[in-house]
């Protein structure tokens, strides 16, 4: 069984070098031993690391990997449909959808222009791109994942009415 560690020496290794000699060397308390000391601070301050190294070595690192291999992304698809308003109580200006499957973009609505849709016209515009997604790619979405709101002055669509009224101004 190996020797328990001393606490003393542990508590040298966390001291700076000139500090521990001064401490513990000659004008100290005279435990200072030259390299031995140097070695046993050395192993002190690694002690961690060198007994996970001997760990892995002679045992592997089987759970780590095996956590690795049973956690596995979801490949859900997901819409996520943009509105360019700058309050919910506002007409909405544009609408942009897109479909994600997992962590990949998979397909874009690019934005529209909705001056003068009403609601029902919006939400038809919504269900045809969810359609049109799920037969191009062949998979089932169950509405809407995310909204999200964006200023209508960060409207992409050229030319736009309110940046046109601005130029005119």
């Amino acid at each position: 069984m190996p020797a328990k560690a001393s606490d003393k020496c542990r508590q040298c290794s966390k001291l700076s070098v000139k500090s521990a000699i001064s401490l513990h060397g000659t004008e100290g308390d005279g435990c200072w031993a030259g390299e031995p000391c140097h070695k046993r601070r050395t192993y002190y301050k690694k002690r961690d690391l060198y007994n996970r190294n001997r760990r892995l070595k002679y045992h592997g690192d089987k759970e780590s990997a095996a956590q690795l291999e049973s956690i596995s992304i979801p490949t859900v698809p997901a819409v996520i449909v943009y509105f360019y308003r700058q309050r919910k109580d506002e007409p909405l200006h544009a609408l942009a959808v897109e479909l994600w499957v997992g962590q990949q973009k998979k397909a874009t609505r690019e934005p529209v222009h909705t001056l003068g849709w009403k609601e029902a016209n919006v939400r038809e515009y919504i269900k045809s791109a969810i359609t049109s997604f799920s037969q191009q790619y062949e998979v089932t979405i169950n509405g809407i994942a995310a909204t999200v709101e964006l200023n209508p002055q960060l409207c992409p669509l050229a030319p736009c009415p309110l940046k046109l009224g601005e130029q005119s101004q």
